[in-house]
């Protein structure tokens, strides 16, 4: 028995790690011209993008399965009313066409709810260039979080995205099925679903909506903004070396950002469902709002150094 789990464990592993292997690498030619990491993930960045048609095909299969359940229910109907209510096979085909046509419905209710587009605000990915321009711990720092910066923002983006179109896939499926089960499928699961799935597939224009509303303007700067000035007189001069090492650190807590950013909003939708586990409403806002303070790293620092008068940022 304890044989057989160590076997299974090992296998299981091993598939992990091929299946890794092979979405990062063979599906995808550029790899082997890939010299850095924020190459490997703009690889996988660009391997994931099919996945969502996955989802496009599982919502067409659905949505004919649900068609065709609306015809047998209208037939069923005319035969027995009572027991067979009409309302049932137009909440099938009013489901199948949504999910028949879930491009433009995905289209239609992100612009509705948020007029937004799908175009994931600015996260594109790219990987910045390789570290190599200073010989100092500081300049690999730099380097490498230049690097991996857009890439990352790119796949959390993605993943984002992903997740909200699977949220509008369920929320339009639990539509269909609204008339044979109320309670499982009731309007404010359908609404949930249907609302923050719209959301995440926008996350990069709520981003910038956030930070519009936070800090007045949606510019993700980092640490570059900060001068160090007093910081230079207090301590007889700051070295470029402080100076890089300090951005790469703001532009990982950017990075955090983007992930609780994210994070917040999943949080919030398990809220609004019901709930889930211990999630809490004030954990949802404190991942969203925080997310926006990390990655607008710069601005906070510099109101905080206005706001308490310190005066060593600028």
């Amino acid at each position: 028995m304890f044989k057989n789990n160590i076997l299974k464990n090992t296998s299981l592993t091993a598939l992990s790690v091929m299946a890794v292997a092979l979405w990062l690498g063979s599906a995808h030619a550029a790899l082997a011209d890939a010299s850095t990491l924020g190459d490997v993930l703009c690889s996988g960045f660009t391997n994931a993008k099919p996945f969502g048609k996955v989802f496009q095909w599982i919502a067409y299969a659905a949505g004919a399965v649900a068609g065709v359940q609306g015809i047998h229910h209208a037939r069923l109907h005319t035969e027995d009313p009572r027991n067979h209510p009409l309302h049932r096979a137009l909440m099938l085909w009013f489901g199948a066409m949504c999910l028949l046509s879930l491009p433009s419905v995905v289209t239609t209710v992100a612009m509705s709810l948020y007029g937004g587009s799908l175009t994931g605000g600015s996260l594109g990915c790219g990987a910045g260039g390789a570290g190599g321009g200073g010989t100092g711990l500081d300049g690999m720092m730099s380097g490498f979080i230049d690097n991996i910066k857009n890439p990352i923002q790119s796949v959390v983006a993605l993943t984002a995205f992903l997740s909200g179109l699977f949220m509008m896939v369920r929320g339009l499926m639990k539509a269909s099925k609204f008339g044979f089960d109320p309670k499982a499928n009731s309007v404010h699961s359908v609404l949930t679903h249907i609302g923050f799935g719209a959301l995440l597939m926008t996350i990069g224009d709520n981003l910038d909506m956030m930070l519009e509303s936070v800090f007045g303007n949606h510019d993700k700067s980092g640490g570059s903004v900060i001068s160090w000035g007093g910081l230079s007189a207090l301590s007889g001069g700051v070295s470029s070396q402080f100076t890089t090492a300090v951005n790469a650190a703001l532009t990982f807590v950017q990075l955090i950002g983007c992930i609780a950013f994210v994070r917040g909003w999943l949080i919030m939708k398990k809220v609004v469902e019901g709930g889930h586990g211990n999630v809490t409403m004030a954990q949802g806002i404190t991942h969203i709002l925080g997310g926006v303070l990390a990655i607008n790293i710069g601005g906070f620092l510099l109101l905080m150094d206005t706001t308490f008068g310190t005066g060593l940022l600028n």
